[in-house]
């Protein structure tokens, strides 16, 4: 797909997106001759589709920027029967104020360009281990991926040990080989290529996401008034994110996934756990470090980044190596050691502001954030006006919410006081 007919794309989908769920009860979102297609790519049977249906995947709330079903097939096979299940995502149509953000967001069209366009660049000289799920069907509002599950794949503890983090960085740094890999062979950025796949959509100074930033940083001031610290300067430093979500000039950048809290990455039940990255709704392209530093704020506590951060770095760096020298076809110029370093104190600063926002919403209880996030008056109410009484009310009841809160909090506070001498992003 050329630049301009991505943008003509773009601008199509984002502009017009929100006459997509008037219309929700107009259309299927599968029929039954696309089921029968995606039954006959992946059996090797003459299989027959006798019936199918969509379900809600879970009665929690997996993720935030999608509506996530299950799709059950029944075939017939010259064997008998057969179930076959898949993982589907929509947008959440259902909850038309939730679904206008997300269209707004661009975050759904964001990762079809990504699994259409980018990854079979990714993975065009890539011989190892997948680090993503295989994506079997994409459509205008719906991605249809294996099932994870049946693989013995699984979400885990939103807070992760050792092992999962050993088994996250492996992927990343895979990741981020592939990225290196890909450009080498294409002579050209991913960015140059696929420009508008990587327009910032997490943070950004204007519109809902604006207003989104701003409640989610009046919250943070909160829980520092809570905690009886100084919360004078958070405004100013939260706003330090901007600059952090850019590309660098002088060092190497590469597709970074950009949402590496706990319900992106899942893990096999193999010793030890294989990890595979799920939902590129927010891709970017940054310098390496982007993604490693905000893996361990986003999904490890301070106690461990203490002991194992500079051990964890190393491993993702020899895995980076080893991938990039694994391919022999392809030279591509491994990055310094010293640059991962320089970027991770650089990108430190931005791991924790996001972990801060992000916290108030990625740790709720999954029945909880269903309930608050499905009702449109009450999400509306804690995505946009005021979370900061409900945040407070949660610390109280929930201790596992109230610890890693006030970790984050506390910490960003530190680091507000030292915000002249932290190295910028470069």
């Amino acid at each position: 797909m050329s630049k301009s007919e991505l943008e003509i794309e773009i601008a199509s989908e984002c502009l017009n997106g929100k006459k997509l769920f008037s219309n929700i009860h107009s259309f299927n979102l599968l029929t039954f001759q696309e089921v029968q297609t995606l039954v006959k790519r992946i059996s090797s049977d003459k299989a027959i589709v006798q019936k199918y249906s969509l379900k809600s995947y879970s009665d929690g709330k997996l993720g935030f920027l999608g509506s996530h079903q299950r799709l059950n097939v029944e075939i017939k096979t010259t064997n008998g029967k057969d179930i076959l299940t898949f993982f589907v995502k929509t947008v959440p149509y259902d909850l038309p104020v939730q679904a206008e953000y997300v269209l707004d967001k661009c975050v759904f069209l964001k990762e079809k360009i990504f699994y259409r366009d980018i990854i079979p660049q990714l993975y065009h000289d890539y011989k190892g281990e997948s680090w993503t799920a295989t994506c079997f069907l994409i459509k205008k509002n719906l991605l249809l991926f294996e099932d994870l599950s049946t693989k013995g794949y699984s979400l885990r503890n939103k807070l992760f040990n050792k092992e999962l983090i050993v088994s996250s960085l492996t992927s990343i740094a895979k990741l981020h080989a592939c990225s290196l890999l890909a450009e080498a062979r294409l002579g050209k950025s991913l960015k140059e290529l696929y420009p508008q796949a990587f327009v910032e959509n997490a943070f950004s100074e204007t519109g809902k996401t604006s207003e989104w930033f701003d409640v989610s940083v009046n919250a943070i001031i909160a829980i520092a008034k809570h905690l009886n610290l100084d919360a004078s300067l958070i405004p100013k430093t939260c706003k330090e994110v901007y600059a952090a979500l850019k590309m660098s000039s002088i060092k190497k950048n590469v597709i970074s996934h950009g949402d590496l809290w706990g319900n992106n990455l899942m893990f096999s039940n193999s010793i030890p756990p294989k990890c595979l990255l799920i939902d590129f709704q927010l891709i970017r392209y940054s310098p390496l470090a982007h993604d490693v530093i905000q893996l361990l704020y986003l999904c490890t506590d301070r106690d461990f980044r203490v002991t194992w951060e500079e051990t964890m770095l190393k491993h993702y760096y020899s895995v980076l190596c080893e991938t990039l020298n694994s391919t022999k076809t392809i030279s591509v110029e491994i990055p310094a050691w010293s640059e991962l370093i320089e970027g991770i104190e650089e990108q430190r600063l931005a791991a924790i502001i996001t972990a801060a926002i992000y916290f108030q919403t990625v740790l709720l209880d999954e029945k909880l954030g269903a309930e608050i996030l499905s009702d449109p008056n009450s999400y509306h109410e804690f995505e946009f006006k005021n979370r900061n009484e409900t945040v407070l009310k949660l610390m109280e009841i929930d201790p596992i919410y109230n610890k890693r809160l006030t970790e984050t909090v506390t910490e960003l506070v530190e680091f507000s006081f030292r915000l002249n001498e932290l190295p910028k992003p470069t």
